[in-house]
């Protein structure tokens, strides 16, 4: 019998080879699409479960309330409070702490002088409990002894090939250095090479180093033993982890390290409130963000592309029915003749459904050779490491088979129980009428298909229209041609910088030369507040105002407008402790631009006094979900927050960068050169976004796309069905147009109702999304009408071939037909 229902089936597609092509080829780019999303958010809720107890593993941080009553979410504590953690709570099985100290370290192979500066958040100075905490997948070195030296470090796969050009390095040496740690290279030995992080972790570790190297600069900088350092209950604060044993109550450690603070701090006690965080949690705490190195994402885009993987295995259904119930009538005769020699109904739900389970598993196929060919390139568009051993994962396979009978099912089912409905008798006789049921039935799912279509490209155009906004800023117009190299930090001194301007200068390409502190500002470069008096206007007040340091042209290579005043002057010495402010600093004391000029400014912590010199318009200097702050920028650099900046011509970047890197090699031969361009420091600031625009544009379009395969099918059925009518109106008079109209008029009523429901749905949902901006585009009326320009435009291209060939064909012709 399955023989048979087989044979039936293939000899069906072989009939209908249209129809069966296009069935497979929008539910292959459906399940193509869903499976990709699925790899993606699959890794997405993965974040760290690769530790050795997940489900037991916490990070303790604390809410602190400061002297003006604002209260703070940090994800570190006081050093002693993991202390006492340890020694007071028999569910405490071990704790870990680690610091990150801000910076770059130098790394340097002592063989051939190969030197590398660290990327943030890729150095961390950790207790010897790391293994039994942290994943640690040490390829070579022992475990247990790893840590047991002062000049211990482990290196991840990469750093050790980067460094050494090998990953079997244990016994050798590297120099280190580092402006906070070190005074000069120090010799560290290589004790344990591990394998890289995966990319779902919220820690990246290429270094590892003893926590005990923070012991001299506690000495020489703070007065204070390591020990003081690990035993501080209210100053000194780690990245704190706690593995609890099996059965242990959360809520009881919580509440007993919440009652020991309280004992050990006192009157101070009110201040500090922990709080425990699973590690799995890490990643979606849109409170803290417990690594500042690898910013926390939304769950809510877990939750949008979910949905939209749904709505694209929901169109690719909806074709597929579509297409079933339209070709119903050609299969009438066979389910008669069928009933009439025997088969029940149930054995032609089943004949269906066959059908339906072996087009879509045709289509899985073909979708996992598709998702093979692009998953490297969705890798990049997604910031993943995707491999194809991705798609080997059980769970993926698991879930790739239950989806695909779920679309068997879905989308065959009530094509299945509609054909298997008809009556033979009224089959054979000629008598059978469908009924308008069917027909408004498949309008229903195509009036969805358009509603779920239109909704895509209004979400599509708002999130482009908001991420296209940070290309208005001052500092983003120009990211593509500044370049920015790391200069301070011990990396190379001060008194170097006029030596090295002026050789940069030399080349008339470049357009600009500065040196000021890191930007744009993302949230782990620290604060940049400093409290400022303005004497002239209210005595002693203080303003606590963002600090921008650079050198005199700073303002200049940033092109800063000026609204009032002047910029820093070359020649005057003085400048130094003067001031440029910006128009929210104007506002904050409610006066004029033309007014601040002028004013005395006294920094209180550096005792210097200085005047308001000019004022800047505002620009964007922190991520735009932060509003502008006051601001002033002095022209004085950062003793240690150091970044130069070169701007380069818009074209030859790369042969002006290798001219820079040259120059820089002349000048400072023993600093390493390490640079970026600003649009990197973007990309970082606005990671989670970017990946949103980029993923919701292809799958908007691939939404898109298999909609109009659908229609096409649709619309070449309903042209085929018209054939005589067509012939016969024109007989009777009817011109191209009108017959046209005829064929188009259906279909653009549908795309009205599907605005309609759409439009209002796309508003509410997009309004909501941009009030977590600070700076937001005006959800205006453009991005609807272009929307609906859009689907009505692909309805009438997708419609029109079919419908212009159906209605210029000879009517003698058409009204033979059949």
């Amino acid at each position: 019998m399955f023989k048979n229902c087989l044979h039936v089936a293939l000899r069906g597609f072989i009939r209908q080879k249209g129809v069966t092509l296009l069935n497979i080829v929008g539910l292959a780019i459906g399940l193509a699409s869903a499976t990709l999303i699925f790899i993606y958010v699959q890794d997405e809720l993965g974040y760290d479960t690769m530790h050795p107890a997940p489900d037991l593993t916490f990070g303790i941080g604390h809410e602190f309330t400061n002297d003006r009553g604002e209260t703070m979410s940090r994800p570190v504590v006081p050093a002693g409070w993991g202390s006492l953690l340890q020694d007071k709570l028999p569910e405490v099985m071990d704790i870990f702490r680690y610091i990150s100290v801000g910076f770059p370290y130098s790394m340097r192979n002592p063989d051939n002088d190969n030197t590398l500066l660290t990327q943030e958040g890729t150095v961390f100075l950790v207790e010897k409990t790391y293994p039994n905490v942290m994943y640690f997948p040490l390829l070579h070195g022992d475990k247990a002894q790893v840590f047991s030296q002062l000049n211990s470090i482990v290196l991840s796969e990469t750093a050790a090939q980067r460094l050494f050009g090998a990953i079997d390095v244990v016994g050798r040496q590297l120099g280190m250095k580092h402006v906070f740690l070190t005074d000069e290279y120090i010799p560290m030995k290589v004790t344990g090479v591990m394998k890289d992080y995966p990319g779902n972790s919220h820690l990246q570790p290429d270094y590892l180093l003893p926590i005990e190297l923070l012991d001299y600069n506690l000495r020489k900088n703070a007065g204070i033993s390591m020990t003081d350092f690990l035993s501080s209950m209210d100053r000194y604060q780690t990245f704190t982890y706690v593995r609890l044993s099996e059965g242990a109550d959360i809520a009881n450690v919580e509440a007993g390290l919440h009652r020991m603070v309280k004992e050990r701090l006192q009157d101070k006690a009110s201040r500090y409130r922990p709080f425990f965080t699973n590690i799995t949690d890490f990643h979606f705490d849109e409170k803290v963000d417990w690594s500042p190195w690898n910013a926390s994402a939304s769950f809510d885009y877990i939750v949008l592309f979910s949905s939209i993987g749904l709505l694209i295995l929901l169109i690719a259904c909806i074709n597929y029915m579509n297409l079933a119930t339209a070709k119903s009538a050609k299969r009438s005769k066979e389910v008669g003749i069928r009933k009439t020699l025997g088969s029940s109904r149930w054995y032609l739900v089943g004949q269906f459904m066959l059908e339906s389970v072996l087009t879509t598993f045709i289509a899985l196929a073909l979708a996992l050779v598709l998702v093979a060919i692009v998953l490297p390139a969705f890798s990049t568009l997604s910031d993943k490491d995707f491999t194809w051993t991705s798609l080997l994962n059980v769970s993926i396979i698991g879930s790739l088979l239950l989806i695909g009978s779920v679309v068997a099912f879905v989308s065959g089912s009530y094509p299945a129980l509609f054909l298997s409905s008809f009556k033979p008798t009224k089959v054979l006789k000629g008598t059978l009428t469908l009924g308008k049921g069917p027909a408004y039935f498949r309008k229903t799912l195509v009036i969805i298909q358009f509603a779920v279509s239109v909704l895509l490209i209004v979400s599509t155009g708002v999130v482009l229209l908001q991420m296209n906004m940070l290309q208005s800023s001052k500092l983003y117009d120009q990211a593509d041609q500044i370049v920015s190299v790391r200069f301070g930090g011990g990396i190379a001194p001060l008194e170097s910088y006029p030596a090295l301007r002026n050789e940069l200068l030399r080349d008339p390409q470049i357009n600009g030369v500065t040196l000021g502190v890191h930007l744009p500002r993302r949230e782990n470069f620290g604060l940049l507040e400093t409290s400022f008096v303005l004497p002239d206007i209210s005595g002693d007040q203080e303003y606590d105002w963002k600090h921008l340091r650079g050198d005199y042209h700073f303002p200049d290579v940033f092109d800063m407008e000026l609204v009032a005043g002047r910029s820093f002057n070359v020649g005057n010495v003085n400048d130094s402790t003067n001031y440029v402010i910006n128009e929210t600093a104007v506002h904050a004391l409610n006066m004029l631009p033309e007014e601040v000029i002028g004013l005395n400014v006294r920094n209180p912590v550096s005792g210097e006094d200085g005047q308001v010199i000019g004022v800047v318009k505002d620009f964007p200097f922190e991520s735009i979900y932060t509003s502008i702050k006051p601001m002033v920028i002095q022209g004085k650099p950062h003793r240690r927050n150091q970044i130069l900046y070169v701007k380069l011509p818009a074209k030859g970047l790369s042969s002006k960068m290798t001219e820079v890197e040259r120059i820089w090699q002349a000048t400072l031969p023993d600093a390493p050169f390490d640079y970026w361009f600003l649009r990197d420091d973007f990309g970082k600031m606005y990671r989670a976004e970017l990946k949103l625009s980029n993923l919701v544009r292809l799958f908007s379009v691939l939404a898109v796309l298999i909609a109009c395969l659908g229609l096409y099918g649709l619309a070449s059925y309903i042209a085929e069905q018209k054939t005589r009518e067509i012939g016969i109106r024109k007989v009777l008079g009817a011109n191209v147009p009108q017959i046209l109209w005829m064929l188009v008029a259906d279909f653009l009523k549908m795309v009205l109702i599907a605005c309609l429901v759409a439009l209002p749905l796309g508003y509410f949902l997009m309004r909501d999304w941009l009030q977590n901006f600070a700076y937001r585009i005006d959800l205006g009326w453009m991005v609807f009408a272009v929307s609906v320009a859009i689907i009505v435009g692909l309805t009438l291209l997708t419609v029109a071939y079919e419908s212009i060939k159906a209605s210029i064909i000879d009517p003698a012709k058409s009204i033979k037909y059949e």
